[in-house]
């Protein structure tokens, strides 16, 4: 799949941190406790801010990014982690069934075409165990149309109606970061799921609440995430 060039954000990624809008996503993780005290594969993981975050959870996280200078922030920022350089295009470099769990936070977004798309989520499935689970963090068909706290997304690229694969742009506040992703609907998702032999045990999609310390915007009335609680499937 094509490797998105992080070279010019790699250190405005590095500062950003699990508050405001990406809170809500963070959070559900947490409080439905879906990863606790495992051997996790963080897919995506960028600068290593997933990776710590599940770190903090109890688990022992492995991360790996195709972009060198996330990687190199992730093991700044982290010495004692292991983070692992991947080859665009290359599988991932782990047997069958090593990990009991893996977790992807807004990695399949960034894939611009459906084989690619198949083709990551059946790696997904292939390094867990038969036991194993999944969660995928991703953004919600409602995305492009909300007014967020910490995402601008009112572009010309996101008039609705949004089609499958259709490039999409967001900045991400307050560092100002722009990104190009790809809309995926919620049945994208699912069929690339079952296709790889992924079930959805269950999905959630976070709103901000009125007791919450943020001033919260659409998130209280539109979910921007949704997390898919994945199991291999019988």
């Amino acid at each position: 799949m094509p490797s998105p060039d992080y070279s010019q954000q790699a250190e405005q990624y590095a500062i950003r941190e699990l508050n405001n809008t990406d809170y809500l996503a963070f959070r559900t993780v947490a409080e439905r406790r879906l990863l606790r005290d495992s051997f996790v594969l963080d897919i995506g993981c960028g600068t290593g801010r997933s990776s710590r975050f599940l770190k903090a959870l109890g688990n022992n996280v492995v991360g790996v990014d195709i972009s060198p200078e996330m990687i190199a922030l992730a093991r700044k920022a982290d010495p004692k982690g292991e983070y692992h350089l991947l080859k665009p295009n290359q599988g991932l470099p782990f047997v069958d069934g090593y990990f009991p769990a893996f977790f992807s936070s807004w990695m399949l977004l960034e894939i611009g075409n459906r084989n690619d798309l198949d083709l990551i989520v059946r790696e997904m499935a292939r390094i867990i165990c038969p036991s194993g689970v999944g969660i995928v963090v991703t953004n919600t068909e409602e995305f492009y149309q909300g007014n967020w706290l910490s995402c601008l997304v009112d572009f010309p690229e996101n008039k609705p109606p949004l089609h499958s694969g259709q490039q999409v742009k967001a900045r991400l506040l307050p560092e100002n970061i722009d990104v190009t992703d790809y809309f995926w609907s919620d049945n994208d998702y699912k069929m690339a799921f079952i296709q790889a032999g992924l079930r959805v045990k269950q999905e959630f999609r976070p709103l901000g609440n009125s007791s919450d310390p943020l001033h919260w915007k659409d998130e209280m009335r539109i979910a921007p995430y949704v997390i898919y609680q994945l199991e291999k499937s019988l």
